[in-house]
């Protein structure tokens, strides 16, 4: 079998959305399915708050063959830059997660009380947490009274909130877990069910989409397969994050490590009409979104993909 070659930019911050990326590398999954997948570290300083055009020209100049966002910004980028196609949409718990969490020293009872007060809500900006929490808000409050403050990734977004930066930040996965730890106050959790999309260069070919998307599904399966294993391979992971990027919670790791927990994925399979529909209907009527190309101009649907009907 001829290998192919995918390049990677690795966020490290984000690595609990992209675990099963990490499974499949060290446990050769990519290299059974043929592909040599070579990766780099990518914004240290953290992300920007126009990724469309950031992807876009990540893509462009073969910084990275593909990226890992929520349904939203895949949806959002693509329509705004032309550039890329969504090749694999993946569920996992995580997107049970997310939640408005506060500091104890506010004051806030609730979600009201933050509204009121006019504070803003620590978010990064054209991703999931900027979408939920506009979404889910919009149930209990005029959306004209929603106040949010991009500040780059969700790791910046706690690290503001700690710092006493902002009142209010949307956080998610361990960060959500270690907010509760160490006795933040979650107003309000919020709902999410849209997947995370895997977003491939055009020029990239179906033939590697495939062999890719079987190497993430294969680390899936190991990982359900022998759960504890993984779940010490998670939390090494977050240990190194939280060394290089949130030394401040270093004191509070014994609090922490006990509540971070390994989330469940589904396999990676074609975007349905329908989610996309949703996602794209949803930034339209809000305004967030250019029309784009479509369904069928924004998904690539591999046949090897979709399974028995």
């Amino acid at each position: 079998m001829k290998q192919v070659v995918i390049t990677h930019g690795y966020y490290q911050p984000y690595f609990y959305w992209m675990f099963p990326i990490v499974v499949a590398r060290e446990e050769g999954l990519f290299e059974k399915e043929g592909v040599d997948l070579r990766v780099h570290d990518i914004v240290t300083g953290g992300q920007p708050e126009d990724k469309a055009n950031w992807y876009k020209e990540a893509l462009e100049k073969n910084s990275r063959d593909f990226y890992f966002c929520c349904a939203w910004q895949g949806i959002y980028s693509t329509a705004e830059t032309g550039k890329g196609k969504i090749g694999a949409a993946l569920k996992s718990t995580l997107i049970k997660t997310f939640a408005i969490y506060s500091r104890p020293d506010t004051g806030f009872e609730n979600i009201l009380d933050l509204v009121e007060s006019g504070k803003p809500i620590a978010v990064n900006k054209n991703a999931d947490a900027h979408y939920v929490t506009l979404r889910n808000l919009a149930e209990f409050v005029p959306e004209a009274s929603v106040n949010l403050t991009h500040l780059g990734g969700v790791e910046r977004c706690f690290k503001a909130l700690m710092a006493k930066g902002v009142d209010a930040a949307t956080l998610a996965g361990p960060y959500a877990e270690a907010a509760e730890a160490m006795g933040y106050k979650k107003l309000l959790p919020l709902s999410r069910t849209e997947p995370t999309v895997v977003v491939f260069d055009d020029d990239l070919g179906m033939e590697a989409v495939v062999r890719f998307v079987a190497g993430i599904n294969g680390a899936v399966r190991l990982i359900n397969t022998d759960r504890p294993k993984y779940a010490l391979r998670y939390k090494s992971e977050f240990r190194q994050v939280v060394e290089r990027y949130l030394p401040e919670i270093q004191g509070n790791l014994d609090k922490i490590m006990p509540r971070i927990s390994l989330p469940v994925w589904q396999d990676a399979k074609p975007m349905a009409k329908e989610e996309f529909d949703e996602v794209r209907n949803f930034l339209l009527e809000h305004g967030l979104s250019s029309a784009g190309k479509g369904y069928e101009g924004s998904v690539t649907v591999p046949q090897a993909l979709q399974g028995p009907s």
